[in-house]
């Protein structure tokens, strides 16, 4: 009997842990898109049609690929402003220089994922250096958490059913 008690409740554990998986999804945004001087470039990256489920989003990172155009009369080095949904350093950030952006995301971008699924972007060159330069390719990477199937309830359930009888049988 301690047998049966234990493997249902091993069974329940199993299932419970299964649902706990989280999901990764990435999305690719690809552009060769030339930002000139007090110019800005603006995307939306779209995780809906990936499966997404809508107040899933725990955490995620945003790449982007930037690369100089390589200008004979620039001294000084590109000065880009990253804005991801709102103007805020909360996820994007101001940089000088065309190195590649990697940051992860801030709790106003997760909250933005969360609420519709898109995430907004806009790469601007701004003063005091301006400077022109390409945006690339774009990937967001959002883990989500996992939303339990019908499947996995249905067993949790029998598992449940199962204990309460094999009690009701020793009493």
């Amino acid at each position: 009997m301690k047998q049966l008690v234990g493997g249902i409740v091993a069974g329940a554990v199993m299932t419970l842990s299964a649902a706990a998986n989280a999901g990764v999804i990435t999305d690719t945004v690809y552009q060769n898109v030339k930002v000139g001087y007090l110019g800005s470039h603006t995307y939306t990256h779209d995780i809906n049609d990936d499966g997404f489920t809508l107040g899933t989003a725990v955490s995620g990172t945003l790449a982007i690929d930037i690369w100089d155009d390589k200008d004979w009369f620039e001294p000084l080095p590109e000065s880009i402003l990253f804005t991801i949904e709102d103007f805020d350093f909360d996820t994007g950030y101001f940089q000088f220089g065309t190195a590649d952006f990697f940051n992860d995301l801030g709790v106003k971008a997760i909250g933005a994922l969360n609420a519709d699924g898109y995430l907004d972007v806009t790469i601007s060159s701004t003063l005091p250096t301006l400077g022109d330069f390409y945006v690339g390719k774009s990937v967001l990477t959002v883990v989500t958490e996992a939303v339990p199937e019908p499947g996995t309830l249905a067993l949790l359930g029998l598992g449940l059913v199962g204990l309460g009888v094999a009690r009701r049988r020793k009493a």
